[in-house]
């Protein structure tokens, strides 16, 4: 009996020994950045994220071709020129008779060589078709353009709620791994003075069933700051292997605007909106150029020739034109005018949804500046203090081990709320930016 009070006497104080470990003021644990790591705030990130991301270079690409189409469409028509001779006689078995025929011959009218035909035609296109084509090449750029604009902005948005996620995942990531290796100091120290028979076994399996779910969110969180850091290469276009260490904690102090000045940017900002419109606007230059259509080009031309018309040196007017009896272009017209009607119910149903995006995103952030709001002054001091005070009066054999473990689970599933609450307010946040295209925070 002696034994057994004098090693359960040691074990408390050795234990008491492990929880002092604990601060006195607890603090949630700073993320912990691997020695090969690559600090970067939110404004290296956009940077590097402009300078390297291969999806906008390659989209911008395609606005460089948009344009060359802008250029090609304002190009008028080539000429061309038809040269023809005689390449073989057979009254006289000559091959490329170009020499001028004897007056003997010219006397007789007998033409055996010299015949040359020269040819010169040019298309006039009518109905202001150059003018159109023009007008449907620039709005097929601005098409480019916006969607270019459109893909910066959900890459961006992209950007910022990874940078977001994974800043507030390594929180969450050093929070378990801290108490993980405080409870298996423990759990240890438990399972050392069990084999002395100073404490019941089911004291040190709780303690494992505890590690055990530490070890699984640990690995869950590793498993999301892999993810979080696979997402950042791509949108960096990382190439080596280093660890992408959010450097600055997100700011999510700002306050939200008014929904009508949200309405009004989105509408006014967002490309998608202005895709729609201009969508409109290409159907109906699209249109345009198809009704110019059923009005046929005209090619005029003069025409030379000699020793094979009416007389030696014929000098001829050309014009030619395709008679519009059977084909007006009537498919190309109707089609046209079902894609303009098509364009104008798109930019409904876009309006609507921007309004809906916009409304449910500020929703979503004034519900969590509310939460935020409501909680009190002293709110962050206090959950340290549950852990504090569940080590104080452990050491103290005022609780028992139960009480303890439940207290230090509160603990960490109300750091865990804390972590998850700000990062809901910035995503909320990054959201209001992504659907008004704007930058309110």
């Amino acid at each position: 009996m002696r034994f057994f009070r004098y090693s359960a006497t040691a074990f408390f104080w050795w234990a008491g020994g492990l929880l002092a470990g604990l601060p006195a003021r607890a603090q949630t644990p700073r993320p912990a950045a691997p020695p090969d790591t690559l600090r970067l705030n939110a404004a290296q990130v956009e940077q590097t994220f402009l300078a390297r991301n291969f999806q906008l270079l390659a989209q911008q690409y395609q606005v460089d071709i948009a344009q060359a189409g802008v250029v090609q469409a304002a190009l008028r028509p080539n000429p061309n020129v038809l040269f023809m001779t005689n390449f073989y006689n057979p009254n006289t078995g000559q091959v490329l008779a170009l020499r001028t025929p004897s007056q003997a011959d010219l006397a007789n009218q007998v033409y055996n060589s010299g015949y040359v035909q020269l040819q010169v035609q040019q298309i006039l296109l009518t109905a202001g078709k150059r003018s159109k084509l023009v007008a449907l090449a620039t709005s097929s750029r601005e098409l480019v353009q916006l969607a270019f604009r459109e893909l910066l902005r959900t890459l961006r948005y992209q950007l910022y709620s990874t940078y977001g996620n994974l800043y507030y995942d390594l929180k969450a990531l050093a929070l378990y791994q801290s108490e993980l290796a405080r409870q298996q100091r423990l759990a240890a120290a438990y399972r050392t003075v069990l084999r002395l028979g100073a404490i019941p076994a089911f004291e040190v399996t709780r303690l494992d069933v505890l590690n055990r779910d530490l070890e699984a969110n640990v690995a869950r969180y590793q498993s999301q700051v892999a993810d979080e850091q696979a997402a950042l290469r791509v949108l960096l276009r990382q190439d080596d292997n280093r660890f992408l260490y959010p450097a600055a904690a997100p700011d999510a102090r700002a306050d939200a605007p008014p929904l009508a000045a949200a309405l009004d940017s989105a509408l006014a900002h967002r490309p998608d909106a202005a895709l729609a419109q201009e969508q409109i606007a290409y159907a109906e230059r699209s249109l345009a150029l198809e009704r110019a259509r059923r009005l046929p080009n005209v090619t005029v031309g003069l025409d030379y020739e000699r020793y094979g018309n009416a007389y030696l040196n014929f000098v001829g007017a050309q014009l030619l034109v395709d008679l519009p009896l059977r084909n007006r272009n009537q498919g190309a017209v109707q089609a046209a005018e079902l894609t303009r009607r098509s364009a104008g119910a798109g930019l409904d149903n876009q309006r609507t949804a921007v309004d809906s995006e916009v409304r449910n995103a500020h929703a979503k952030l004034l519900t969590y500046r509310a939460l935020l709001g409501t909680r009190p002054a002293a709110y962050s001091a206090s959950i340290r203090d549950i852990a504090v005070d569940a080590t104080r009066l452990y050491r103290a054999r005022s609780i028992d081990l139960l009480k303890y473990l439940d207290s230090i689970r509160t603990y960490q599933q109300a750091q865990l709320n804390d972590i998850a609450l700000a990062n809901s307010l910035y995503q909320a946040q990054q959201l209001l930016n992504y659907v008004t295209n704007t930058r309110f925070f």
